[in-house]
This record gives structure tokens, C-alpha cells and sequence, in this order.
């Protein structure tokens, strides 16, 4: 299975996770106070969002905002340097 990218993996956490507690997307995006299309956007893994945008996200779930990189981290995701050389799929 191909690694998938920290925006990917991290719009799929979301997606899971709002699913999971019965929340449409238009009224998790509400809840978060994120335009429902780029709610859209950043479970496709298609936009990551900024630090404050994660932490309305957490807060809409009513987590710790290390809640989320801690399950990332569990599901092995890596973020790799600038400097790295890019990786072909």
C-alpha cells in the first residue's frame, strides 16, 4: 500500500473521526467554523490546513490538539525535510 502524505492521512483522521460521532460534514465544518468546502478540501487531503485551522478542528471534537498528531504519529506518518529528495510512487 503507498504511504500516504501527512495531508492525506490527516483528511482521512478528520473524515474518520467526524463520521465515527455522526456529524455531516457541513455541520462539522459549522461546529469548527470552517467553510464547509474547505472542510471538503482537507478531508480529500487535497489542502492542509494552518496550525489555528487544526486546532478548531480539535477543538470541534473536543480533544487535546496533540490527540491528533499523537494518532498520526501512531499510523506512522512522516513529514519529510525540504532537503530531502523527493520520493517516487
Amino acid at each position: 500500500m503507498p504511504e500516504l502524505s501527512l495531508s492525506e492521512e490527516f483528511g482521512r483522521l478528520v473524515r474518520e473521526w467526524r463520521t465515527q460521532r455522526g456529524y455531516s460534514q457541513e455541520g462539522f465544518a459549522y461546529r469548527c467554523g470552517i467553510h464547509r468546502t474547505y472542510m471538503t478540501h482537507i478531508e480529500l487531503g487535497s489542502k492542509m490546513p494552518s496550525i489555528h485551522v487544526v486546532a478548531r478542528i480539535a477543538r470541534g471534537f473536543e480533544i487535546e490538539l496533540s490527540e491528533l498528531f499523537r494518532v498520526l504519529e501512531e499510523r506512522g506518518v512522516t513529514v519529510a525535510r525540504v532537503t530531502d529528495e523527493p520520493t517516487v510512487r
